[in-house]
This record gives C-alpha cells, structure tokens and sequence, in this order.
C-alpha cells in the first residue's frame, strides 16, 4: 500500500494523539476513570448544580445549604461520571456522563425540567458506546456534543459531533453528525451560528451548526458544514475560551493559541473555500504562548490580559495584544480546571484576584496585578474542578465529594455538604 505524504503525517499526527491520551490518563491526571470531584457547580435561579461522585446530578439551595430533597438525576444508579458542568436554558438542564464496566463504555446525554428533574428529553434508542466527556452546546433547540470513537466503524472515525433535536418529548433524533479525527475533551463552545470543538489528535473545527434548507448542501453533506480547521498535531483536552472575537485554548505540547475568529471566519465564508493549517497570522493579532508544561485548563480573560495555567502549577498573565508574558506565579499541585476571577474586600479595599484550584490541596488566591499568593481556602483534598463565586461565597466540589463554601473576603470555611447522600461533612 502506498501511504501520500499527507496521509503520512495524518497517520503520524493520529499514532502521536494517541500516545498522548495513553501518557495522560496513566500519569499526569491519574487516569480519567469514574470518580466525582471533576464537574464545577453552576448556578441557575439561586439554585447549584454538581455531579456527584457516584454520577448523579444533584440540585443545593445555598440558602439553607443542603441539596434538595428528590432532586436527582438519575434518581438511581448513576451515571459512573459526569465530568462536564451542566448547561441550564429556558428551564432545561442538559448534560452528559457515561458508565464503563471494563472496556465496554455507554454514553448518555439528558435533558431535565429544572423544576422537578425529572426527564423531558431522552435519547433511546441512540446507542453512544463512548466516553462523553465535554460540555455539551446548545444553538437553539439543537443540542451539540462532542464524542470519542463509538467503537468499531466501517468509516473509522475516532469522533464526532452530533447534532441532536432538542425539543422536548423528542427522543433520539440524530439532525447530522460529523466525523472528526480524534476524540472530543474539549466539549462544545456555540458562537452565533458556529460551534467551535477540538479533539485529541490537535484539530480546532469551526463548524456553521445553523439550521439548512431541507434538502440543501448541509443536508445532503455534513461535512459541507466545516468552514475551517486548525491543525497543530497536539492534543487538546481542556476546554476552548472565546473572548473578543477570539479563541483561546491550549494543548498537551505546553503551547497556549490565540485565534482571531472574525478575520478566520470572514476569510473562509468569502472565499467559499474550507481553510486548514496551523499557520498563525500575525498581522491579525494571533500568537503562540509556551507555557512550559502541558495545559489542560480553560484559559481565562480580563482586561487584555490572559490567564494561562499549566499541569505544573505555573501560572502567566500574557499581555492578550502580543502574547508576551507580564509576570508568572506557581501553586502546589496540578492545575487541572480552570481558575476563576473574582473580587475580595480587604478592609477597606475591595481587589481582583484570582482563584485557582490545585490538584494537590486547596484553592489558591492569586494577585491579578502581580501573581502574589492572597491567601487560600483550605479543602484538604484535591480540586480538579473550577471554583463558583456566588453571593458573596466560593463554591469548590472536592475529589472526595464534598462540596465546600467560603467567604471570599477571608476564605474562611462557612460549609459543608457530602454531595452522595447529601449530610453535612465530619
């Protein structure tokens, strides 16, 4: 058989990822196997929302700072994990999880009255034999997720993205999907009518998600939908930041990007022609940031500044305009999720500082303005999820399964609840 030069380095770029995907769950992040701790809280109508460690969705009132009473999902077993927050819209929950009972994975996405939790929307019927993972998009009532390989295909694809109907008492209603060349971690991030999604063989796809005339090119070919990739043959597993008409994201080769959306899709919608290469336009304000280690954590915006950190603790304020670093700080632990910006009043003085969880223990507070350690709040168990600022508390869901609160003034500890079973924490 003969191999092209391009399939060559598409066979390379692909035997690289998945290498990367073997070093990465056997090291650095301890295996990406069911245990909670990983999904963030999210807060919608004075109420939080967290997956728990045995993979159930359970609602909290801060109020009284216990979960609600039957709120549950599912209201049984599980789902093994739910890594990826939630997404709340127009009085739904959306989500996903996945169980493996050894090597053999079954995915399941839901939708939820936010009410009651009970189900409104399923998917029977729809057999995902695969890990799902990132947060899932929403472009009206089309719900977008990203999937690794469903198994042993004729086409091979070692992903895709599905586009499922959402409307409610719906059931399994696959719109389109597209093959994509790697697993998705990165979850789905929805601009307008563009759904951005990365996979761990390197690509960023900017895919056109609006709905098509029946019958039309999109309908006849998905795939028609792509309107650009982004190649850079390393994997990205931590979810994509857009801010500004960019995007923002890093990989598993320590390299932080910054996309210029607009000019990017504006070039490839008035030329009619799908772009790729991993070429960086610096007349257009792109760049490269080496971060030094691998970055798996969303990066994070303010100000023109942007937030970089790394699985080694490092963290960089990088001047958004030229990539240049302006200072950099470190933490104990892997920096796994994301940090948060949030504002504390010192006395008189009310500043911005970051929050930033570590792998190791606890939640670091970090100077915007100089990288200087503020304090910490102290969970004494690993945070691999990012911190929620809330009506004046920090909110942080432990490896174990505890959900902590704060006071963000002076990180003093206000609460506690066992997310499984819902008691308050010993």
């Amino acid at each position: 058989m003969t191999m092209t030069y391009r399939g060559s380095r598409k066979w390379l770029r692909r035997m690289f990822a998945v290498f990367l995907i073997m070093a990465t769950t056997l090291g650095c992040v301890n295996d990406l196997t069911p245990h909670g701790g990983w999904s963030s809280p999210v807060v919608s109508d004075n109420k939080l929302l967290i997956g728990n460690v045995d993979g159930n969705l359970v609602r909290l009132d801060p109020v009284t700072g216990n979960l609600d009473n039957g709120w549950s999902y599912p209201r049984e077993d599980g789902l093994g994990a739910i890594y990826a927050d939630v997404l709340v819209a127009d009085g739904a929950v959306y989500g996903s999880g996945y169980t493996c009972r050894g090597d053999d994975c079954e995915g399941e996405i839901f939708a939820l009255d936010f009410t009651t939790g009970l189900s409104i929307w399923g998917q029977n019927g729809l057999p995902l034999k695969t890990k799902l993972i990132g947060q899932v998009g929403l472009m009206d009532k089309t719900l977008l997720i990203g999937t690794s390989a469903l198994g042993d295909e004729d086409d091979g694809a070692d992903g895709y993205l599905y586009a499922l109907d959402a409307t409610p008492s719906t059931s399994s209603i696959v719109k389109w999907r597209i093959p994509l060349d790697g697993n998705v971690w990165s979850g789905v991030v929805v601009e307008e009518s563009m759904a951005y999604v990365a996979t761990m063989a390197g690509t960023v796809y900017a895919i056109n998600v609006s709905d098509s005339e029946p019958g039309g090119l999109f309908d006849q070919d998905p795939s028609s939908r792509i309107i650009w990739t982004f190649e850079n043959g390393n994997a990205i597993a931590g979810p994509l930041h857009i801010s500004g008409g960019n995007i923002y994201f890093g990989d598993l080769a320590s390299n932080v990007y910054k996309l210029n959306l607009l000019a990017r899709n504006a070039d490839a919608q008035s030329t009619n022609i799908h772009g790729d290469g991993a070429e960086i336009d610096i007349a257009n304000g792109e760049w490269i940031f080496d971060a030094g280690a691998w970055v798996w954590a969303k990066p994070v915006t303010e100000d023109g500044i942007l937030f970089v950190s790394a699985l080694d603790g490092s963290i960089y304020a990088v001047d958004d305009s030229t990539g240049e670093k302006i200072w950099s700080a470190s933490i104990e632990g892997q920096i796994v999720s994301s940090p948060i910006l949030f504002d504390r009043k010192r006395g008189q003085i009310r500043e911005r500082a970051l929050a930033v969880p570590s792998g190791d223990e606890n939640v670091w507070v970090i100077s915007v303005i100089d990288g200087r350690e503020l304090g910490v709040f102290v969970t004494e168990e690993p945070v691999k999820s990012s911190p929620l600022v809330y009506d004046g508390n920090l909110y942080v869901h432990a490896l174990n399964g505890h959900l902590k609160w704060f006071s963000v003034d002076d990180t003093t500890e206000r609460g506690c609840v066992e997310l499984k079973g819902g008691g308050q924490c010993d």
